[in-house]
């Protein structure tokens, strides 16, 4: 593989700054892109290590966090509360192989079990990025005072069931997170 091919695959990477998320940055107007937020993901892992419950090596959760959302370049990103989320996985396996089909077979597969290990959420590194990802997005609803949960008619129930796992891998952090969910849960409600 030439120089030039890898070249060409670090400016499709570039893509995924075109991909629009449905959450809001703290503070700004805008959408998300999944660049952002996997990059914000990154850090976050790299800093919040000492929060996690079990011992973890921060640096690959961060990996696993830079190439979790690198399908969605090809598919585009599933909202977290939509009905048709069971496709997601399918769709992005399909994109990341059409996206990696370029690379050497073993840059290739470095990858893909990046994004494989995020995906099936079972090692530890993988357990603290999952959290991270739910945690983010949280946070930026919070922010915005539940604006996203509020336009998508997302239910606080909905909203426990997808991110209750936090508790289980970041127990302080969610200790402080969900007394704020649902203080601005209540406040959307109410403003709806």
């Amino acid at each position: 593989m030439s120089t030039q091919a890898l070249l060409d695959f670090v400016l499709t990477l570039d893509r995924l700054k075109t991909v629009e998320r449905r959450t809001s940055p703290a503070g700004l107007d805008r959408r998300e892109n999944s660049a952002e937020h996997s990059w914000h993901g990154a850090l976050c892992a790299l800093l919040l290590e000492g929060e996690c419950a079990f011992p973890v090596d921060a640096k690959r959760a961060a990996l696993l966090l830079l190439m979790h959302d690198v399908p969605e370049i090809e598919c585009g990103d599933t909202f977290a509360y939509a009905a048709a989320r069971d496709g997601a996985a399918a769709a992005e396996a399909l994109g990341l192989q059409h996206l990696l089909a370029t690379l050497p077979v073993h840059t290739g597969d470095g990858l893909r079990a990046l994004w494989e290990e995020f995906t099936a959420c079972v090692t530890p590194e993988a357990r603290y990025a999952n959290a991270l990802d739910r945690v983010m997005p949280l946070l930026h609803n919070i922010a915005h005072g539940g604006k996203v949960w509020r336009e998508n008619g997302v239910s606080l129930e909905q909203i426990m069931a997808r991110n209750g796992f936090i508790a289980e891998v970041l127990p302080r952090i969610w200790q402080i997170v969900w007394p704020q969910i649902e203080t601005v849960y209540a406040g959307a409600k109410n403003d709806a």
